[in-house]
């Protein structure tokens, strides 16, 4: 691969010691600067990685904990939801679906609900139980 010179590269020490298996565990600094260097508009996180010698789902993870850190991270998607009394749950059931009890909430999952909301939904209860 030729060099376009688009890409920086760390000129100082990037792993501080390596474990018993084999793992990297890199110095601060060069942590602080690649994920900087990822952040930048236009810059390829995979090339960066790349260059810089550290696997890219690696820059991708620090670049994802530095963004929830900072507050960067967006928010997800909350669905609007209604709060109903148990008895009214027990003689409205859905003839077809599933109901999920997670950290004492039920979710009622009807056929042809978007997964992607589901999924939303269900992270959330697991976030407050946590």
């Amino acid at each position: 691969m030729q060099d376009s010179g688009h890409i920086p590269v760390w000129a100082d020490q990037r792993v501080q010691r390596t474990n018993a298996r084999g793992r990297h565990i890199y110095c601060e600094p060069f942590k602080a600067w690649i994920i900087e260097q990822a952040t930048k508009p236009g810059m390829s996180m995979a090339g960066l990685a790349m260059r810089n010698q550290v696997n890219a789902n690696q820059l991708r993870r620090w670049v994802q904990l530095h963004r929830r850190l900072e507050g960067d991270a967006p928010m997800p998607r909350l669905l609007p939801i209604s709060v109903t009394p148990e008895a009214a749950i027990t003689e409205s059931r859905p003839a077809s679906g599933i109901e999920i009890e997670i950290n004492g909430a039920v979710v009622r999952v009807c056929p042809g609900v978007d997964s992607e909301a589901l999924r939303t939904v269900l992270d959330a209860l697991r976030g407050i139980a946590r």
